[in-house]
């Protein structure tokens, strides 16, 4: 996925951002919500880590730059179990890290929100990627990039001049673009966090999807963090595999 249209993140904004690579390719983006821990989408885990050894780059706004960054080998990655890459539901997925990172001004954790409650149409949120820039160009951008969008109400992405449907646009998704449906994410921004401002900034969901970079009316798709999906981080992150306590 790319982010179309966007423009360079300021320095600081990204501290929480993570380059997930294979191969010393960036393929998917990721958050930082523990030292050991990144939330991702289940399409990245799924597709891009079999038969690899991925690895995640955090600490830098540009990939080349390798004095800040701190590159972390990935244990294991646990897509959530009811994932369904035909209706793109359950599209989350967590990576547990082989060691913890070291938190700095160029590094730190994104908390899950406190508050599930949905996020209202026409509210301002922000992506975050390094995905391709332009639809010419099928590299990664270097340089982590930014975009405004604003929150779509369901009943609208679902129509026929969007989504029709297909898929469906449940309540555990969020829909989101700017005004002409063309600045978005895309390759390679899939699995990056969407923050929105409600009463304050918050960590609302994960790039899941969006069906064609290019076409007008199809926003990106994002995964809610709802009630049941943060209890469902907080298990995984607790349980045997995790052993992680939570304040």
């Amino acid at each position: 996925m790319k982010i179309i249209e966007g423009r360079d993140a300021k320095p600081g904004s990204g501290s929480f951002m993570v380059s997930i690579q294979c191969a010393n390719e960036h393929v998917c983006g990721g958050t930082l919500i523990h030292t050991q821990w990144v939330l991702t989408s289940a399409n990245c885990a799924v597709y891009y880590f079999q038969g690899k050894k991925p690895i995640v780059v955090l600490g830098t706004l540009s990939l080349k730059d390798k004095k800040k960054a701190q590159k972390i080998k990935v244990i294991f990655a646990v897509p959530h179990p009811a994932y369904n890459n035909k209706t793109e539901q359950n599209n989350l997925a967590l990576l547990k890290l082989d060691q913890a990172a070291k938190l700095n001004k160029f590094v730190k954790v994104l908390s899950l929100p406190k508050s599930t409650k949905d996020i209202k149409s026409g509210t301002k949120c922000k992506i975050l990627g390094w995905g391709q820039t332009t639809v010419d160009d099928d590299d990664s951008s270097d340089t982590l990039k930014e975009l405004t969008v604003t929150i779509i109400d369901r009943q609208r992405c679902n129509s026929k001049d969007y989504y029709k449907h297909d898929p469906v646009v449940t309540d555990d998704m969020l829909c989101a673009g700017d005004a002409n449906q063309m600045s978005k994410m895309c390759r390679g921004d899939a699995g990056g966090p969407l923050i929105c401002k409600t009463l304050r900034k918050q960590f609302a969901g994960i790039a899941a999807f969006a069906k064609s970079c290019e076409t007008k009316n199809q926003p990106g798709i994002y995964t809610r963090l709802s009630k049941n999906y943060v209890k469902w981080i907080k298990k995984i992150m607790k349980g045997p595999m995790g052993n992680t306590t939570f304040k």
